[in-house]
């Protein structure tokens, strides 16, 4: 039977390191879109709502859609 600490390293540990990877992403995004001048499309706004949300919305539906990704259901 896995430990905790196991349980913890497999499942929640990836899911905080591609969190991290996105923000610092996120960051890299708004810092370029300040400097810029013309952007496509022509709305900042619009490129800020999308680059902060989009990957949160897609978690948060994969999230409604498998909620067992929390619960050890895989027998080993």
């Amino acid at each position: 039977m896995a430990t905790e600490l196991e349980w913890v390293l497999d499942r929640i540990f990836p899911l905080l390191v591609l969190s991290m990877l996105h923000w610092v992403l996120v960051i890299m995004l708004l810092e370029d879109m300040k400097t810029r001048e013309r952007i496509l499309g022509g709305r900042k706004w619009l490129w800020v709502v999308l680059i902060t949300s989009v990957a949160f919305l897609g978690s948060m539906l994969y999230l409604l859609c498998h909620p067992k990704i929390f619960i050890d259901t895989d027998p080993k």
